[in-house]
């Protein structure tokens, strides 16, 4: 009778998470939708988008791109680099990989756009909340999809020291973990900071409409 009385709790509890979390991700996409109706909301979110789509497609093959650029290579050259990475930007959207960089750059344009407004419109706390958990992400993603061989290169001696001969093994796994943490906190950021924006957009309609009553009244 006691076990069945812990499950019936325990299903119901869960149901309220499941219920809550789904609430929260439509209320997420209702501010996310509000927000992209501002074309300088828009601007800034195509423009971080593809500002981290570059970012994690020049470094995605190592810093062979990077010591180029810093290297006695003559300028066009240079640009010819820069013009690759562009074109490699394209390539992403034909790979599950470049998929995956595709993804995480515009989840962290989302995360910007939030956080913009979220700060303009005083939510600090919710802002700092929010780029401490979106910026732990962005550096996850970093490592485990921007820049994979850098993440392995820092993560193999200290995998040595505890593991030997699995270490390469082993980062490789620590390496997806990262991708997955990655998306993680940046969906739980997106998703926390779209409801602290739903409750100030909500609010400020509310307002308006309140107005617009006593302007008609008078």
């Amino acid at each position: 009778m006691g076990n069945r009385k812990v499950k019936k709790t325990f299903k119901r509890r869960l149901s309220d998470f499941w219920e809550s979390f789904c609430d929260r991700v439509k209320y997420s996409l209702f501010a996310i939708n509000e927000i992209w109706q501002n074309p300088k909301y828009l601007a800034c979110f195509i423009i971080s988008f593809l500002l981290f789509l570059f970012i994690l497609s020049f470094f995605k093959d190592g810093d062979g791109n990077w010591q180029l650029l810093w290297s006695g290579l003559a300028f066009d050259r240079k640009i010819t680099v820069l013009g690759q990475v562009c074109v490699s930007m394209l390539g992403n959207f034909v790979s599950r990989y470049g998929l995956s960089i595709v993804l995480i750059s515009l989840l962290q344009a989302l995360v910007i756009i939030l956080l913009v407004f979220a700060w303009r419109h005083r939510q600090k706390d919710a802002t700092i909340d929010g780029a401490s958990t979106g910026g732990i992400g962005a550096i996850f993603g970093f490592i485990a999809l921007g820049c994979p061989s850098c993440g392995v290169g820092l993560l193999t001696p200290i995998l040595t020291t505890l593991a030997g001969a699995g270490a390469m093994a082993m980062a490789e796994t620590i390496s997806g973990i990262f991708t997955v943490l990655a998306f993680a906190l940046l969906f739980y950021t997106i998703i926390k900071l779209g409801y602290v924006n739903y409750v100030t957009i909500s609010a400020a309609k509310a307002t308006k409409n309140k107005e617009e009553k006593n302007a008609k009244s008078n």
